[in-house]
């Protein structure tokens, strides 16, 4: 996974993934690779999503003290790893941009409503996995605020976004030209390579938090996640408070 300036369209990057590698591109282990995949791989495969989410809702219970309710959304379902698990529990639906993940989601033949469009709500529960970390962070801050838009009152999130990354993957501080020229072929590299490629983006927590206030989530808990030297944190958080859209 590479860090990358904005100029991607990672949209079609997810979408050729969805068309080549649906369960590498959720877990980018070799046991998922579209030539490795079993049966037993691809039941692994959704256990492991009953697990995180079994652990999303007893964290979201201890800290607030209620059990998340639907109708719920997972934002960047993939192949409806998270999405089946949560309707387990509550009517949910799953959004994704990847035609080839939906297929294989509605496939599966779970509990689920998938789509492509941004569903209207209100939602009880809104969840995001390793979905923003994916998203150059001046869309997916738009992105974050049409979704807590759709929070209902006393609505809760898990949403995890990345923050920060090990100093191996911190580009050469650059000054003066050498910058200037570094980044120009930097930016046509990214351009230039074919869709596929996973690209990491950090988000300023601070544009982050502006963001949930403003949508009346005032209660917040952040747990830390690290993915290969790549940091950030689920936000587990509640809607207890009416919007401040000024």
């Amino acid at each position: 996974m590479r860090p990358a300036l904005d100029v991607r369209d990672t949209d079609a990057d997810w979408r050729e993934l969805g068309r080549h590698e649906p369960y590498w591109g959720v877990i980018s282990h070799p046991e998922f690779l579209s030539e490795n995949i079993t049966p037993e791989g691809i039941e692994s495969f959704y256990l492991s999503g009953r697990q995180y989410i079994a652990e999303m809702i007893e964290t979201l219970t201890r800290l607030t003290g209620q059990v998340p309710s639907g109708p719920a959304l997972d934002f960047g379902c993939g192949v409806g790893r998270l999405a089946e698990a949560m309707a387990e529990h509550v009517p949910t639906t799953g959004l994704d941009i990847s035609p080839g993940m939906l297929e294989v989601a509605r496939k599966r033949g779970g509990k689920a409503t998938y789509t492509d469009e941004l569903p209207v709500g209100p939602f009880g529960w809104i969840n995001s996995f390793i979905v923003f970390q994916h998203i150059p962070p001046e869309r997916g801050l738009d992105l974050l605020e049409d979704l807590l838009v759709r929070l209902a009152p006393g609505g809760m999130t898990s949403i995890q976004l990345t923050a920060w990354r090990d100093a191996r993957y911190e580009r050469h501080d650059l000054t003066g030209w050498r910058r200037f020229y570094a980044e120009r072929r930097h930016r046509h590299w990214v351009k230039t390579l074919p869709a596929g490629q996973i690209w990491m983006y950090d988000y300023n927590l601070s544009d982050v938090l502006r963001l949930l206030n403003q949508a009346g989530i005032e209660e917040m808990h952040l747990v830390s996640t690290d993915h290969g030297g790549h940091h950030g944190v689920i936000i587990f958080g509640r809607k207890t408070a009416q919007p401040n859209l000024a």
